[in-house]
C-alpha cells in the first residue's frame, strides 16, 4: 500500500468507511485502510492505513501502519508511520519508527528482549527440570 510493496493475497482492500464502527475481533489477509472506528483486536497480514478521521482502540498487528488519525492500544508492526495530524498512544512494538511533524507517540516501544521476559527464568527453568527428573 506504501513504501515497498508487501506480499498478501492478490490486491484486495478492505475499507472501514466513516460511518462503519466495528467492535471485536478482526482478521484480514488484505490491506486496510480505516476512515472510520474499530475497538478490539486487529490482525492484517498486510498493511494497516488509519486516515485522519478512523480511530482504532484496542490491539492490532499489522506488516506496516500508518497513522493519520488516532490509534490507542498496543500495536505490533515492522514500520509504523506516524503523519503530521497522527495520534499514537500505547505500547509499539516495532523495528522502525517514522513520525512527521506535528505526529504524536504518547507511550512506550518495547523491544523484542522484553518479550523474552514472559518466558521462565533460569531459576524456575532448573526448578522445572528437577521436578520432572524426580
Amino acid at each position: 500500500m506504501f513504501g515497498k510493496k508487501t506480499t498478501t493475497s492478490g490486491s484486495n482492500l478492505t475499507y472501514i468507511s466513516t460511518d462503519c464502527r466495528l467492535k471485536g475481533d478482526l482478521v484480514l489477509d488484505s490491506d486496510c485502510m480505516v476512515d472510520g472506528t474499530i475497538e478490539g483486536t486487529v490482525k492484517a497480514k498486510g498493511s494497516v492505513i488509519i486516515e485522519q478521521q478512523g480511530r482504532v482502540e484496542g490491539e492490532l498487528e499489522a506488516t506496516e501502519v500508518r497513522v493519520s488519525g488516532h490509534f490507542k492500544g498496543k500495536l505490533k508492526c515492522t514500520k509504523l508511520s506516524i503523519t503530521a495530524n497522527g495520534m499514537v498512544d500505547g505500547e509499539v512494538l516495532s523495528e522502525k519508527i517514522e513520525i512527521f511533524e506535528g505526529g504524536q507517540f504518547v507511550g512506550t516501544r518495547l523491544k523484542e528482549d522484553v518479550l523474552r521476559l514472559e518466558k521462565p527464568k533460569d531459576d524456575e527453568q532448573a526448578q522445572l527440570s528437577a521436578v520432572k527428573s524426580a
